[in-house]
């Protein structure tokens, strides 16, 4: 009866439990950076909707899990972004650093990375490259095609 009590409770724990999906979407890329967006994380709240960003190296072996995460607030009809907290990873993927925000609202220029972001936070644009994790994106060979 004991097995039968602790299986059901862990059952249940596991069916009541959010799954951490993600969804990174290419945003943009540079000769050196890839950046890309988990559209799973979008969220809104305070006037703002938001999202992790991560910056990931254009070039570099698949087992360099080496990357940057941080979350980025966009207030769409105002046309202001501002960036978060950013977590850096090193090349084993384990967190190193932590660096806090603060910093303000900033207005979006025409044509920059937050405009593009702003495209998908706030119009729904989506690009044609989606990997379920930064590590599926490196180990594909950090491909071009998006």
């Amino acid at each position: 009866m004991k097995t039968k009590l602790v299986t059901i409770t862990i059952g249940l724990a596991l069916i009541g439990s959010p799954a951490l999906a993600e969804n990174w979407n290419v945003v943009s890329r540079s000769s050196q950076t890839v950046y890309m967006l988990d559209l799973d994380s979008i969220k809104e709240g305070d006037g703002a909707k938001s999202a992790v960003l991560a910056r990931v190296p254009a070039s570099g072996a698949a087992t360099d899990l080496s990357y940057s995460a941080g979350e980025v607030f966009i207030r769409c009809t105002a046309n202001q972004s501002k960036p978060g907290p950013e977590t850096v990873y090193g090349p084993d993927g384990a967190e190193q650093e932590r660096i806090d925000d603060g910093y303000d609202f900033d207005a979006i220029a025409r044509g920059s990375l937050d405009s593009f972001i702003q495209g998908i936070l706030c119009k729904d644009e989506r690009g044609a490259g989606s990997y379920p994790s930064i590590r599926a994106f490196i180990e594909a060979g950090r491909p071009k095609t998006d």
